[in-house]
């Protein structure tokens, strides 16, 4: 365990109880980093980027891959995601926003092939006239 700071290394900030912190301080400042004025703009950025990194956005992004999903990959993540909710791993709302999600990119994945399909049907017709 770590030794307490002596009164010199010890911030002299003030705790939301008024007490005095007990962090050290740091070097060449008489406060801690939570209490120095300079870091404030540091301070509320760590802090920001603390919160995003925790959020149930970024820990989906790190576990999805780059590229774009195929019908067999969407269905396993989906299964993943549906055994999670099932086991209490992950919230019920995570997993109705993964299956909205996932149904509109089966929808996306249905118009692009379709859409693929008329382009060829025209191709054929325009090339059947000539």
């Amino acid at each position: 365990m770590r030794d307490a700071p002596t009164t010199q290394e010890q911030c002299t900030g003030t705790t939301k109880a008024g007490q005095r912190c007990r962090a050290r301080a740091l070097p060449g400042s008489p406060f801690c980093v939570s209490h120095d004025p300079s870091k404030v703009t540091q301070l509320a950025a760590w802090r920001r980027k603390g919160g995003y990194a925790s959020s149930n956005k970024a820990r989906a992004k790190k576990h999805l891959p780059a590229d774009p999903l195929s019908n067999e990959q969407l269905h396993a993540w989906l299964g993943i995601v549906f055994r999670g909710v099932i086991a209490g791993r992950i919230e019920p709302g995570v997993g109705t926003a993964s299956s909205t999600l996932a149904k509109t990119m089966l929808e996306l994945f249905r118009a692009i092939d379709l859409e693929s399909r008329i382009a060829e049907l025209e191709r054929r017709v325009a090339d059947a006239g000539s």
